[in-house]
């Protein structure tokens, strides 16, 4: 392990390379940038290929090119850019190939820190409704292991993978460990699509086809469909990743994730000297949703619920409340415009809550 003291998208980005990525094709846009400016200077570090494309579209065009080849791809962007990969993340899903998506997320049109794109990425990526797997790093040292894995995982579930990182994590510096590098990996689950070798035109992959002479092109989309809606429900049992903290004898509990989370900490440890009995479940997975231990909150006496994230109208909080048990009242606390969240005004509104639940 290699220890340094860097900015988180410098950190992410030689984690990635670390991890034995192939290629990084992407498109400047702040607060993402120095991620394709780092990746531009140490590609050649492992021989890979670097490619600074005329636009985000380009760019998610060339890591679904990738993906369908089986070699691993990174990008990274923000909001707005993200929202230009649409129709390439869409046909990734259905074409089950992976890639990275590094999404430094960032306030509308000013470059100062959000989580508003917490729907996008959770919600179904593009226009087929299907999802990716999504990652919401809290930490620096947390933002590079997962992205060191990132590659191997998207591998591994055949699927575009997000990590979910915003203006705060990727301009702020931090000590990291740095791990050691890994060879590529060309995926052993893919056989090339129509017109490279070994592939035949009736097996591509960019679209799903019929597998026998009754099955229509329009039952062979849907069969596909229906199979990636139950990886995702495989995903929520077994794919999951989440944090708690000071959870053991919680009655209240906020809920985030990413840089919000980390805020929260301060909150809690002011809650619990006031002597109310708090506790933390930050989500590592936006998507799968850990919705399964949001619901079990009912069997651990919780009494209630405040949800803390940097977007206006909420979004973290919906998913919350609806896999909440509704007895157990849930309120939110959220900061926008590239405002971060504030330790006291969060355990002041998580104090309200008390009050109200005490009455």
């Amino acid at each position: 392990m290699t220890k340094a003291f860097m900015k988180g998208n410098e950190a992410v980005a030689e984690a990635v390379i670390r991890g034995g990525v192939d290629l990084f094709a992407g498109y400047p846009i702040t607060p993402s940038s120095e991620m394709l400016e780092y990746a531009s200077d140490h590609m050649g570090d492992i021989d890979a290929k670097f490619i600074q494309v005329e636009s985000e579209l380009a760019a998610s065009t060339m890591l679904s090119a990738a993906g369908l080849i089986g070699r691993r791809a990174f990008t990274t962007t923000s909001g707005p850019g993200l929202a230009l990969m649409t129709e390439n993340l869409s046909n990734m899903i259905l074409s089950r190939v992976t890639a990275l998506f590094v999404v430094v997320q960032r306030a509308a049109n000013n470059i100062t820190p959000e989580q508003a794109d917490y729907n996008y990425a959770t919600k179904g990526l593009g226009h087929n409704g299907q999802r990716g797997y999504t990652l919401a790093p809290s930490t620096l040292q947390e933002a590079v292991d997962l992205a060191y894995t990132a590659l191997d995982k998207g591998q591994e579930l055949e699927c575009p993978v997000l990590l979910m990182m915003d203006g705060m994590l990727g301009q702020m510096e931090e000590p990291v460990e740095l791990p050691p590098y890994k060879p590529s990996k060309i995926s052993t689950k893919l056989i090339p699509p129509t017109g490279c070798k070994g592939r035949q035109k009736v097996d591509s992959r960019s679209m799903p086809r019929p597998r026998s002479l009754t099955e229509t092109m329009e039952d062979a989309l849907e069969r596909a469909r229906n199979e990636l809606y139950q990886d995702y429900q495989r995903w929520v049992d077994e794919e999951v990743l989440f944090e708690e903290y000071m959870m053991d004898d919680a009655e209240y509990v906020i809920v985030s994730y990413g840089s919000s989370a980390r805020i929260c900490r301060d909150a809690i440890k002011i809650l619990r000297e006031k002597g109310h009995r708090v506790g933390l479940f930050r989500l590592i997975t936006l998507s799968p949703f850990p919705e399964k231990q949001i619901a079990a909150f009912k069997d651990r006496g919780i009494k209630g619920v405040l949800t803390v994230e940097m977007a206006m109208p909420p979004m973290l909080h919906y998913d919350v409340r609806l896999h909440l048990d509704q007895n157990i009242p849930c309120k939110f606390y959220n900061r926008c415009g590239g405002n971060i969240v504030d330790e006291i005004e969060a355990a002041e509104a998580m104090e309200k809550m008390i009050k109200e639940v005490q009455k």
